[in-house]
């Protein structure tokens, strides 16, 4: 009787060869467009931060220059940077003149008198440019007095150079100055870096005419792993005399 022999199939060398090299060609290809894939992530989240910080900056300076006391702003910067200064309106409200004193009230209603008399902190009525700083009245307590809601200052009504029709005053104490600094690739808040990967930039305050009010001018170029972004706003400076 004649018996059959029975085959077991199997990978020769020169097939396990072809199956590792076809297998290493398709590794590579996987990993390639994985890695694409991810680098395009990545550059995807560098561009966002990059334009979220650029969007950042420019509203809050927008934001801080609309609050700010009427036309006290001034282009601080040299060579070297581009910068602006102004103050922060801390408070605000209406004033009145009786005899040789000042009356005002202020129109928030978290003021209290150890945050309005302070020798830190100055009134000033109707300012039209920087140098009127110098007329404005400091808080001291020797001069100011309180009565219910009403602050006088005495004797202070002969040192105003100028009235306001609307009879309003601005209370200040800290000015904010904002620069860009290309030569290391920063934006600035008094110091404090609020932004980086700036390219160059520029911010100006341009004073009042007779056919517009303030501007103060922003020009950012923001660059990043090759790519540019820039950005221009001008921001109206309130002129509430």
């Amino acid at each position: 009787m004649r018996k059959e022999r029975s085959y077991q199939s199997a990978f020769t060398l020169i097939e396990m060869i072809l199956t590792i090299v076809v297998g290493g060609i398709l590794v590579l290809g996987i990993a390639g467009f994985v890695e694409l894939g991810t680098k395009g992530y990545a550059d995807s989240v560098d561009r966002y931060r990059l334009q979220t910080q650029a969007k950042f900056v420019i509203e809050k300076m927008s934001r801080e220059v609309r609050h700010a006391v009427p036309n006290l702003f001034e282009n601080t910067g040299d060579a070297s940077q581009s910068c602006v200064r102004f103050y922060p309106i801390d408070y605000s409200g209406f004033y009145a003149i009786s005899g040789a004193d000042i009356n005002f009230i202020v129109g928030t209603s978290g003021a209290t008198s150890t945050n309005i008399i302070d020798a830190g902190r100055f009134l000033i009525i109707n300012p039209t440019n920087i140098v009127d700083t110098a007329n404005s009245i400091g808080l001291e307590s020797s001069i100011v007095s309180i009565s219910g809601a009403t602050y006088t200052i005495s004797g202070a009504a002969s040192s105003l150079a100028s009235t306001s029709v609307a009879n309003r005053h601005y209370i200040y104490s800290n000015d904010v100055e904002y620069c860009v600094i290309p030569s290391i690739s920063r934006i600035t808040r008094n110091d404090v870096i609020v932004a980086d990967s700036v390219e160059s930039g520029d911010f100006r305050y341009i004073e009042a005419n007779m056919q517009r009010g303030g501007l103060v001018n922003m020009e950012l170029l923001f660059s990043q792993n090759g790519e540019e972004t820039s950005y221009q706003q001008d921001v109206q400076v309130l002129n509430v005399p």
